[in-house]
C-alpha cells in the first residue's frame, strides 16, 4: 500500500468530499446498520479527515478513528479533538482493547491490491474483534464499474467547497496483470478544468471486486455474511457487506 494522501492532498480531499458525500446521510446508513448488533465499540478504517467520526462523538458512541494517511489524521484530530484516532494500516494493527464492530468506508478496500492484502486485513480485523462481532465494509463492483470506466473517460466530479469551484478528472487503466487492478489517474482543478493549471495530481492502484470473490475471502476468513446491500454512491455501484466473526 502507498503512502495516501500528502498534506496538500488531503486539504483537497477534505475540501471535494464534504460536496460529494452528504455525512449525516452516511452516518444514518452505518449507523442502521450497526445498531443491529448494539455495539458499545466501533472502530472506523479508512476515516480520513473525520467528517464521519464527528456524528459517532456527537451522539457519544464509543468511535476510534484508524486511517493510513498521516495528513488525514492531522485534519481529524482538529476536527474532533476530543476523540481518538489512530495512524495504521488496516492490515496489521493491533488495538489496545477489542471492539464490537468495525466499518471500513469510503471504498478503503480498493488499496487492498493483493490476495494477501485481503486475507490479512480479514485476519486483522477477526482479531480485533470481540467474540460475535461484527464488521460492515464496501467495495467497488468490478462487473458493472470495468464496463463503465471502458465507455467513460475520462470521469469528471465536480464539488464546491467554502465558495471554491473545484473539479476532479479521472481517468482510468485495466491493468493486464492478475486480479481486477485498476491504474487510476487524477488531476485536480479549482475554477476551471485547464491542464496546465491543475492544482494537484494523484495516481494509485486500485482494485475492484466481484461479490464472489469477495464471499469466499469472508469465508476462508471464518466471517459469516449477515447482509449484503447494493449501494450506489455518487461515483461507483457499490456493495456494502455486514458479517459476523465466527468463532
Amino acid at each position: 500500500m502507498t503512502s495516501l494522501y500528502p498534506d496538500e492532498m488531503a486539504e483537497i480531499y477534505d475540501a471535494m468530499y464534504q460536496s460529494f458525500i452528504d455525512y449525516n446521510k452516511e452516518y444514518t446508513f452505518y449507523n442502521k446498520l450497526l445498531q443491529k448488533s448494539n455495539p458499545k465499540s466501533i472502530l472506523e478504517i479508512g476515516s480520513g479527515t473525520g467528517n464521519l467520526a464527528k456524528h459517532f462523538i456527537k451522539n457519544k458512541q464509543n468511535y476510534t478513528g484508524l486511517d493510513y494517511s498521516k495528513s488525514m489524521i492531522g485534519i481529524s484530530q482538529k476536527r474532533n479533538p476530543d476523540c481518538n484516532f489512530i495512524q495504521g494500516d488496516m492490515r496489521d494493527f493491533n488495538l489496545e482493547e477489542k471492539v464490537d464492530a468495525i466499518i471500513i468506508t469510503s471504498r478503503s478496500t480498493s488499496y487492498l491490491i493483493s490476495n494477501n492484502d485481503i486475507n490479512d486485513t480479514f485476519n486483522c480485523l477477526h482479531n480485533n474483534l470481540n467474540t460475535d462481532g461484527v464488521i460492515i465494509f464496501d467495495f467497488i463492483d468490478a462487473n458493472r464499474f470495468i464496463p463503465y470506466i471502458k465507455e467513460n473517460s475520462p470521469i469528471v466530479h465536480t464539488a464546491q467547497h467554502k465558495g471554491i469551484n473545484y473539479s476532479r478528472k479521472s481517468s482510468w487503466e485495466v491493468s493486464q496483470h492478475d486480479n481486477f487492478l485498476l491504474e487510476w489517474t487524477a488531476k485536480y482543478y479549482s475554477d476551471e478544468i485547464d491542464d496546465s493549471k491543475a492544482i494537484a495530481n494523484d495516481y494509485s492502484t486500485v482494485r475492484v471486486f466481484t461479490l464472489n470473490e469477495m464471499q469466499l475471502f469472508l469465508y476462508l476468513n471464518h466471517f459469516e455474511i449477515v447482509e449484503i446491500i447494493d449501494r450506489k454512491t455518487y461515483a461507483y455501484d457499490t456493495f456494502v457487506i455486514v458479517a459476523k466473526k465466527k468463532s
